[in-house]
């Protein structure tokens, strides 16, 4: 009998033992979870903190960014590939959800109604516009619209003329009042929905008739002053450039 009772009390003792060391692991394991969520959540401010503070990076290589920029990609076999996209028309901002002035995009679409070529674009906040530059020249520029300059009536001495080069511009190919204009079908009412600021131009003269003109010069906003010397012949011309700056 006694010997069945130090058998007992000994399998008790076991057992009282091994659920001791069970409590201990599952305290042990309870407390390195809560240290491990302390040292997360420490180490989660702390990426949060060098993001913030880091706010230029550079891609490709461990140098600093230029100084003023907010990301720099270095490397010296591979390219920046933009987002290709189909736009629709120059006008929508589709397939985008809306305009967003500063967007840039790689378009896809090719169609000559609308204008629209394979290159990349970007967005004013109201429309799509074509980055391009022609293969000879740095610049844009174009001959301004024919005008009819009144050669009847000499300039008094002392006088001058004046005649606002950019007006004229804008009232032919970007004011919906010009009632000269005849588009064809399917085309806008106006040739052009947006253009230049006035002070985003040089004017030149490129060539005029002496003997007619005086040209006594341009504003930066597109205004020329003149005198007429004698009355226009059949030959008399003026040439008018425009260069965006």
């Amino acid at each position: 009998m006694s010997i069945f009772i130090k058998e007992n009390f000994s399998l008790l003792c076991l057992q009282i033992y091994n659920i001791k060391i069970i409590t201990l692991f599952i305290i042990k394991t309870i407390n390195f979870y809560k240290l491990m969520k302390k040292n997360i959540l420490v180490l989660f401010f702390v990426f949060v903190f060098a993001i913030s503070v880091q706010s230029q990076v550079t891609i490709g290589s461990t140098d600093k960014p230029e100084a003023g920029a907010v990301l720099e990609l270095k490397s010296t076999d591979h390219g920046f590939l933009p987002t290709r996209v189909e736009l629709k028309k120059l006008s929508l901002p589709n397939p985008l959800p809306e305009h967003k002035e500063g967007m840039l995009v790689y378009n896809m679409t090719v169609s000559e109604k609308d204008t629209l070529q394979a290159g990349f674009y970007y967005n004013t906040g109201t429309r799509w516009i074509r980055l391009s530059v022609a293969p000879s020249f740095s610049n844009s520029w174009f001959y301004m619209p024919s005008i009819v300059f009144d050669t009847s009536v000499i300039t008094p001495t002392g006088g001058t003329e004046e005649v606002d080069l950019y007006g004229a511009f804008k009232k032919q190919l970007s004011d919906d009042t010009n009632t000269d204009v005849v588009a064809s079908n399917g085309a806008p009412g106006i040739a052009l929905s947006s253009i230049p600021a006035p002070t985003d131009l040089n004017y030149y003269v490129t060539a005029y008739d002496h003997e007619v003109f005086e040209i006594d010069g341009i504003s930066s906003d597109g205004k020329m002053t003149y005198k007429i010397l004698k009355n226009a012949s059949d030959s008399t011309y003026i040439n008018i450039v425009f260069v965006e700056k």
